[in-house]
């Protein structure tokens, strides 16, 4: 990493105490001096440069010197292989423009497709991110191709992102479908996190005019429809199943519903071994990629609800409690694979079976977790103690992705207690 640095030249005294300012350029072993046709004493170097002090004179002198830096850095980012007295000869040439010089390299580095893969690419390596969150990567830059071709950095501005927005929201309307304000919040956050990366390494220049700064992400939540307490039971006491895969599938959706609504990649996870005394104790998979702090287990009960059910699905020949990882040392990807198939198998046996009960949602995995949020709400449970069960560091998420708003079949005028 090249550093960059204003200092005063004391090789060569001039007249009155005075010596060139130069800038240092140190580039691993390498060092370049830079004169700036500038000379100054030792006690006017330390009132601009080093003592920490502000005054308009002082502002307006270090201002004057930073543009020399920001135009070094940015000629020795289109050197490759890098080169000092190259270096030099362009820092010095007063007719060389380092904003308008764009290498192949720069070109290639600067568009979208590599911006996201080289993202996708360091992070995935480094473990920052897993599998199912760089698969959101990719549709998003998929998302963005589809809508134009050919973006680099520059092409994403507000306007820009104003119209990737009406696109997105309208694109499947001819086939009656529409896509949310949410999920499209859900893809800007991966545009900002993949510029702000490249901002940080100065593979986007300080120059460009950041996006974000007049385009607001959409924090758009839609209203939370939930099924009701009668229709979960329903769920759980029904013996009447067209297969015994549509069985299987229903103790799946109770066991998810029971252990704290946790994710079916959990269920999936979830070891014999995680038993402690008579409890189960593990970590959620999310939380283990995207939280560095407050990192603690669930712990759930194996009440006798909980155990009807591990005598009934659970498989005592494999060292996870479901039996469905058939690789002891797996990797990243076979679990999201497996967990992908699965939750689509059970996903489809589900649908039939909530039709047949005449649910008012479609009945899938992914609702046990807002069926559990819901069932200790509406018994009165502290919103503290809910969004603990579930493992979530804000209880902020709890209320606005998991719980209802109101009772919306109800004919009661919520403002009847009104004073």
């Amino acid at each position: 990493m090249a550093t960059f640095k204003i200092i005063i030249d004391k090789r060569h005294k001039l007249e009155n105490d005075k010596f060139h300012l130069t800038l240092r350029v140190i580039n691993k072993t390498d060092v370049v001096y830079l004169k700036l046709g500038a000379s100054m004493t030792n006690k006017e170097y330390e009132k601009y440069f080093v003592k920490i002090s502000y005054s308009k004179e002082i502002d307006e002198v270090r201002k004057k010197f930073e543009k020399y830096i920001n135009r070094a850095k940015k000629i020795f980012s289109t050197i490759q292989p890098y080169d000092s007295k190259i270096l030099r000869k362009k820092f010095l040439d007063v007719n060389f423009n380092p904003d308008k010089i764009v290498t192949e390299e720069q070109i290639k580095m600067g568009s979208v497709n590599y911006l996201f893969k080289n993202y996708i690419k360091v992070k995935t390596e480094s473990k920052e991110i897993g599998l199912s969150y760089a698969e959101l990567l990719k549709g998003t830059l998929n998302n963005l191709n589809k809508f134009r071709t050919g973006l680099t950095y520059e092409d994403i501005t507000p306007e820009f992102l104003h119209s990737f927005e009406h696109w997105y929201l309208h694109k499947d309307e001819l086939e009656s479908k529409r896509n949310s304000l949410a999920s499209f919040g859900g893809l800007c956050r991966n545009i900002k996190a993949v510029i702000n990366y490249h901002r940080k390494k100065k593979i986007i220049p300080v120059t460009y005019e950041y996006p974000f700064d007049d385009y607001k992400i959409p924090n758009f939540v839609p209203p939370k429809k939930v099924i009701t307490n009668a229709e979960i039971q329903k769920i759980i006491d029904c013996t009447e199943f067209e297969n015994v895969m549509e069985e299987y599938a229903r103790d799946i959706w109770e066991m998810l519903y029971r252990l704290n609504g946790i994710n079916f990649i959990d269920l999936l996870k979830l070891r014999w071994d995680n038993i402690q005394g008579n409890k189960f104790v593990f970590y959620r998979h999310k939380t283990l990629k995207t939280r560095r702090n407050n990192i603690r287990p669930i712990e759930v009960i194996i009440n006798p609800k909980i155990q009807k059910l591990l005598d009934r699905i659970g498989d005592k020949e494999s060292p996870f409690v479901i039996g469905q990882i058939k690789q002891v040392n797996y990797t990243p990807q076979y679990l999201l694979d497996r967990n992908k198939k699965l939750k689509g198998r059970y996903n489809s046996h589900l649908k039939r079976l909530g039709r047949r009960l005449g649910l008012t949602l479609s009945l899938d995995i992914s609702m046990a977790r807002d069926a559990y949020a819901n069932t200790h709400k509406r018994a009165g449970t502290n919103l503290l103690r809910i969004s603990e069960s579930m493992n979530h560091s804000d209880p902020r998420t709890t209320t606005l992705h998991y719980l209802d708003n109101f009772e919306m079949d109800s004919d009661v005028d919520v403002n009847d207690v009104l004073l």
